[in-house]
C-alpha cells in the first residue's frame, strides 16, 4: 500500500469516526441499562449510559471476555490526573523491562485528545495512521456499520475509540493495558474488565455533575463502580466523604482496597508528586515488587505527557500550558503559573471552556482561577473555537459572558475575543516581548496550542 493510499485510509476513518458524534440528551430519560435503585443520582441520569453494548461490540468482533481480560489491564479512574498516572505506569513499567531485558508490550489508552490515535498506544508511541486506519475498519466493518444500521443501536464515539483500542491490544497482543476511564466509573464504556490486574483511583473532587451528581459521595460512587472482588485498589488520599464511599464500595464488592500516602520525588515537579506516587506504587504491585529506584528515576525523566504542566519557550515569550477544566485542577494550575512563571508586565492569559453549563460552573472555574493568581494578569483573550474542529466551540452566549465576568472580578487592562487559537497566540505575542502567557481550559485548546508554540504549524489536521 504506498503512503498516499494509508493517509487516504486514515482520513477516511477519521471522518467516518467523527460521524458517530452524539449530542447529549436535552431532557430526562430513563436509562436503558437497569441501574439500582440506591444509585446516588438515580433522579438526574440521561440517556443510555455509555457501557451499554460495549460487551455485545466486542463479542461480535470475536473477542470473549477472557481475552479483554488477557490484557491484565490496570484500570485507572478518578476526576484529576488519570492521565498523568497512567502516564508514569507507562514509564515505570518501560524502564523495568528494558532494564530487565524483558519484551514486554505496553498498551496505553487516554482520553481526551484532539487527535484519536494518540489516545491508543503501544510502547508509548501513538498509533500509526496505517495501523489506527486497520484496527478502525475492522472494527467498522466488523460491526456492519458500513451497511444499514437504522435498526440497531451504533457506538457513539468515545464508545468506538475504547472498542478500536481493546480491538488493538488484543490484535497486536499487548502484555499490559494501562487504562484511563472517560468521566465515569460504575456505568463507563471502558468498565467492561471482569478480573483487571489493578484498579487505581486519582484523586476526586466535583466534575461532570450532569452524569456524576453533585455531591463528592455520588462521584465517588460512580468511580468505585470498577472495583472488583479480590482485586487490588490503589487510591491517593482523599476528602474524607470521599473515603468513607470508597472504603464502602470496596468493602461491598470485596476489594482490597490501600491508600497511598504522597511523598517527595527528587526530580519531579509539587504538582505532580501526588500522581507519581500512585504510579510508583501501582507498578511496583504489578511488577511483584521488582520495580527498582533506577526504574523509577529513569521513569519520571523519561515521561513526556504533553499539555500538563508544559512550559515551552516561543515568539519571545514563554508559555504556560496546562489542559485543567474544572475547578480543583483550576486552582492547582494558577498555583503552579505563580510559582514558576517569570515576573514581567506582560501577564496573558489564553482562555477557552467548551462544555455545556450543565457539565461544569464556568463562573466557578473562572473564580478560582482569578483567586489563584495572585499577580494580576494584564491581558486576557477568550477563544471562540478550535479551528481543526468545529465540534469544540464556546457554547452560544458564553464568550462575552467569560469576558464580562473576568472584567469585574479580575480588572485586566485589556480583554480580548480570538476567533480561532492560532488568532489567540498571534495576538498573545502581540503584547511584547517576554511575556508570560498561561493557556488553560480545555485539554483541546492546549494540545491545538501545542502544535503551534512547538512546531509553528499544525502537523496532525487530518486527524481532526
Amino acid at each position: 500500500m504506498s503512503d498516499q493510499t494509508s493517509k487516504l485510509n486514515y482520513q477516511h476513518a477519521i471522518e467516518l469516526l467523527k460521524l458517530c458524534r452524539r449530542s447529549f440528551p436535552s431532557i430526562s430519560a430513563a436509562m436503558m441499562l437497569p441501574i439500582p435503585a440506591w444509585a446516588p443520582n438515580i433522579a438526574t441520569l440521561k440517556g443510555v449510559p455509555s457501557l451499554e453494548g460495549m460487551k455485545d461490540w466486542l463479542l461480535r468482533l470475536g473477542h470473549e471476555t477472557k481475552d479483554i481480560d488477557d490484557l491484565n489491564v490496570i484500570h485507572v479512574v478518578g476526576t484529576k490526573g488519570k492521565g498523568s498516572t497512567c502516564a508514569y505506569v507507562d514509564s515505570f513499567l518501560r524502564e523495568h523491562a528494558t532494564r530487565n531485558g524483558i519484551n514486554r508490550k505496553i498498551g496505553l489508552y487516554t482520553s481526551p485528545s484532539l487527535w484519536p490515535r494518540n489516545r491508543i498506544r503501544i510502547d508509548s508511541k501513538p498509533l500509526p495512521e496505517d495501523i489506527f486506519a486497520k484496527r478502525f475498519f475492522e472494527v467498522y466493518t466488523g460491526l456492519s456499520l458500513d451497511g444499514d444500521t437504522s435498526s440497531s443501536k451504533t457506538p457513539g464515539f468515545l464508545q468506538m475509540v475504547a472498542i478500536v483500542a481493546f480491538h488493538t491490544f488484543i490484535k497486536e497482543g499487548a502484555d499490559v493495558v494501562i487504562c484511563e476511564a472517560h468521566h465515569g466509573g460504575e456505568f463507563d464504556a471502558t468498565n467492561i474488565f471482569s478480573r483487571p490486574a489493578i484498579t487505581a483511583v486519582t484523586k476526586i473532587s466535583l466534575d461532570h455533575v450532569d452524569s456524576l451528581g453533585t455531591t463528592i459521595r455520588s462521584i465517588a460512587w460512580h468511580k468505585s463502580g470498577i472495583f472488583r472482588a479480590g482485586v487490588l485498589v490503589l487510591s491517593v488520599r482523599q476528602d474524607p466523604e470521599a473515603e468513607d464511599e470508597i472504603k464502602r464500595r470496596a468493602k461491598e464488592k470485596g476489594a482490597l482496597l490501600h491508600f497511598v500516602e504522597n511523598v517527595t520525588i527528587e526530580g519531579l515537579i509539587l504538582e505532580q508528586r501526588e500522581n507519581c506516587a500512585l504510579a510508583r506504587r501501582i507498578a511496583d504491585e504489578f511488577l511483584h515488587h521488582s520495580l527498582d529506584e533506577q526504574d523509577v528515576a529513569a521513569g519520571i525523566r523519561k515521561c513526556r505527557w504533553p499539555g500538563r504542566f508544559d512550559i515551552v519557550d516561543y515568539g519571545g515569550c514563554t508559555w504556560y500550558l496546562d489542559g485543567a477544566h474544572n475547578e480543583t485542577s483550576m486552582k492547582v494550575v494558577g498555583e503552579w503559573y505563580e510559582r514558576v512563571a517569570g515576573a514581567s508586565s506582560h501577564r496573558v492569559l489564553i482562555f477557552a471552556h467548551f462544555s455545556p453549563k450543565r457539565t461544569r460552573d464556568w463562573r466557578t472555574i473562572l473564580k478560582t482561577l482569578g483567586t489563584s493568581l495572585q499577580m494580576r494578569i494584564q491581558h486576557v483573550i477568550f477563544v471562540k473555537q478550535i479551528e481543526y474542529d468545529g465540534h469544540f466551540t464556546t457554547p452560544a452566549g458564553l464568550l462575552e459572558d467569560y469576558a464580562e465576568f473576568w472584567r469585574e472580578s479580575s480588572s485586566p487592562k485589556s480583554t480580548h475575543m480570538a476567533s480561532s487559537v492560532k488568532d489567540g497566540i498571534d495576538l498573545a505575542k502581540q503584547f511584547g516581548m517576554g511575556a508570560q502567557i498561561l493557556v488553560t481550559g480545555s485539554l483541546y485548546l492546549v494540545e491545538a496550542a501545542l502544535e503551534i508554540v512547538k512546531n509553528d504549524s499544525i502537523q496532525n489536521l487530518p486527524d481532526l
